[in-house]
């Protein structure tokens, strides 16, 4: 089949793993890819955050949840979204290309070291003209090493210690999104829904878990995911719906054997793909296991772990 053929979302997510420069070559192949991808807003949108993280995001969630006021040119820069994504794109690439990365990524690293050292003695005295002064570092670095995980740990460390947890966690899955390996956001992860899970709990928190078996508000969660992914509704997660799946939740995209041995271990149709009984099967194992597990998956799909109900956006 010829790519001017294909769905337009299957033309945008192949342009999104293109090198900018791949870009332009494959958006002039064919008028619907020229329309897909070079003149597409919403393209160049997927793209920068792709590449470069959702900034203005970071930004918004940041500043409405601690009420701390940042420098007056840091809200120039990410208060308001750029009015034309293509041009941002463009002139972002071209200032980190530009820059030596090699002295930044030192400093960056340097910056992120004293940063939570600073933290540390934050804890029991609060500092909020170091908090500012922290996390203002924190967006600049992002602005030219948007790949730098420790800055996103940072910024949600913050978060944590001003006890504003749901939008702690945010960020730690917006950093994710960056680099899922970095070992801090699982230790800072775990140390947060501990505490929501026993600090705060409630009388109205509803269970995981009836007599050993999936509760019934977490079945309904769980059909809710797993419908979202089982695009061709055949009860089944295929390889590649599975895959999404996966990235969705951890941010990483898992090997085949991991893909063929979850139908092999928990339930698969005749060829091999991941039943909606297997689904809920491996999440009742994981649940008895570590409930934790399951609120953090349950979680990056936009529930809250506590009430398993959708999270609602916010203004």
């Amino acid at each position: 089949m010829a790519f001017s053929k294909l769905p337009s979302s299957i033309i945008e997510y192949i342009a999104l793993y293109l090198d900018p420069k791949d870009i332009v070559a494959f958006g002039l192949c064919s008028r619907s890819q020229y329309e897909n991808v070079l003149i597409n807003e919403d393209f160049w949108k997927s793209k920068s955050i792709q590449d470069f993280g959702d900034l203005f995001r970071l930004y918004d969630i940041f500043v409405k949840s601690t009420g701390l006021e940042l420098s007056n040119d840091l809200s120039k820069k990410f208060e308001k979204e750029p009015e034309n994504w293509r041009e941002y794109y463009i002139s972002k690439t071209e200032s980190i290309n530009e820059a030596d990365n090699e002295s930044l990524l030192d400093q960056g690293n340097k910056e992120y070291k004293d940063a939570r050292k600073s933290l540390t003695t934050l804890q029991d005295d609060m500092n909020y003209s170091v908090l500012v002064h922290v996390a203002s570092k924190m967006l600049w670095i992002l602005d030219i090493l948007p790949g730098h995980a420790g800055c996103y740990y940072i910024l949600g460390f913050i978060l944590f210690i001003m006890n504003q947890l749901e939008d702690a966690l945010d960020i730690l899955d917006m950093g994710r999104l960056v680099d899922s390996s970095f070992e801090p956001f699982d230790e800072l992860e775990k140390e947060i829904l501990s505490i929501m899970q026993n600090d705060k709990q409630d009388i109205n928190d509803l269970p995981l878990l009836v007599n050993e078996n999936l509760s019934p508000e977490l079945l309904r969660v769980l059909f809710e995911i797993f419908n979202r992914f089982d695009e061709d509704r055949d009860e089944c997660l295929n390889p590649k719906e599975l895959d999404l799946f996966v990235f969705s939740t951890n941010g990483q995209h898992p090997p085949a054997s991991f893909i063929e041995n979850m139908g092999l271990r928990f339930g698969a149709n005749d060829q091999g793909w991941l039943t909606k009984k297997g689904f809920l099967a491996f999440y009742l194992e994981q649940t008895l296991d570590d409930p934790s597990e399951t609120k953090k998956d349950i979680r990056a799909h936009g529930y809250d772990c506590t009430k398993l109900q959708k999270l609602t956006a916010k203004a």
